[in-house]
């Protein structure tokens, strides 16, 4: 039987911050997801989860149902409101899973919060360069602003599908759909993270580490710089290319299981 999800906001200086959840014990993993993405890419995974533990799916400010912040956010600032969100629900210590952009958060939440993060999960590892990073912000830091003639609606649609081959329509339908409704949150989102130098991280991360990958997955190529990264940590391959846990929730599940049970 598939699990519960319900929704939920915490109320934030700067606005409301949506969840979805689903019911369990102490302590949660708390997923963060990727950019354009919002927390629904995780409801097949948190569906399928078979764990004791309480599982909660942020969506990041700018996403989903959160609020839109102003200007050009950090990474830190984005991993200040999680932690703000997570002190308003009174949890203190978390597993967290990162896809893309969430895993960089995770990585930084790791990193500058090690008495709160018990381990991460990161699907599809950003460890980019200072030159990829450049590049990234160049290409991937502006928006697509809606056009009167809606010519962004099929703009959008041919970015997420040429990242994308061979994946279902229903799929890239709601991948883009998040797209539109973060047409401001995603260069935010990319911006943050092509300022932050993630690589930077990973000696200060001293939890657990679980990396899952995809071969269809953008940052498959990279996950030797992963695995220099973090020696020590359980890796995984997936099916489901830049949608694991959308897209294969189940092997998805399985290793996440595996890697909390054996910790």
């Amino acid at each position: 039987m598939a699990n519960s999800i319900r929704k939920r906001y915490v109320d934030l200086p700067e606005g409301q911050l949506h969840i979805r959840e689903v019911a369990g014990g102490e302590p949660p993993i708390v997923f963060l997801h990727q950019t354009a993405c919002s927390a629904q890419s995780y409801d097949p995974l948190l569906a399928e989860l078979r764990l004791p533990n309480r599982l909660l799916a942020l969506d990041t400010p700018g996403f989903g149902g959160s609020f839109d912040p102003e200007g050009w956010p950090s990474l830190e600032d984005y991993a200040g409101w999680f932690l703000a969100a997570l002190d308003a629900l009174d949890i203190e210590r978390f597993h967290a899973f990162g896809h893309h952009t969430g895993s960089s958060l995770a990585m930084l939440l790791a990193a500058r919060h090690p008495g709160r993060v018990i381990s991460i999960m990161l699907a599809g590892a950003e460890l980019m360069t200072p030159e990829e990073r450049a590049e990234f912000r160049n290409s991937h830091g502006e928006p697509f602003t809606p056009q009167s003639d809606g010519s962004h609606l099929m703009l959008n649609w041919n970015y997420a599908a040429g990242y994308n081959q061979d994946v279902a329509p229903e799929l890239l339908h709601g991948e883009v759909v998040a797209m539109l409704r973060a047409w401001r949150g995603r260069p935010q989102a990319y911006r943050a993270v092509a300022d932050a130098d993630t690589p930077a991280l990973a000696p200060h991360v001293h939890a657990p580490v679980l990396l899952l990958t995809s071969s269809e997955d953008y940052f498959h190529k990279d996950l030797n710089r992963a695995t220099a990264l973090f020696p020590d940590a359980r890796v995984v391959t997936t099916g489901g290319g830049n949608f694991q846990a959308t897209a294969d929730p189940g092997g998805v599940a399985r290793a996440v299981e595996h890697f909390i049970t054996a910790l």
